[in-house]
């Protein structure tokens, strides 16, 4: 074999390589990107839940102050 074609030969490796390593920095860089936008939704599920936990508690409480406003009605 002449050097040149071992060179050759070597820089197709090389460029193999570069396109190999280009598809998986790709592949990583989507995946960085999913999982930023899959933790802002999960941020906003977990904001909407403890919303939704609150008004659960509000709704608990009043509906307790109406079954003891209830019970001092009939007893009077």
């Amino acid at each position: 074999m002449k050097f040149h074609e071992k060179n050759r030969i070597k820089l197709e490796n090389i460029r193999k390589l570069q396109e190999s390593f280009d598809e998986s920095m790709k592949i990583l860089e989507s995946h960085v990107a999913e999982s930023i936008t899959n933790k802002a939704k999960l941020d906003s599920i977990k904001k909407d839940l403890k919303e939704a936990n609150n008004k659960f508690i509000e709704a608990e409480r009043y509906l307790e102050e109406l079954k003891v406003d209830f019970e001092n009605t009939i007893i009077r």
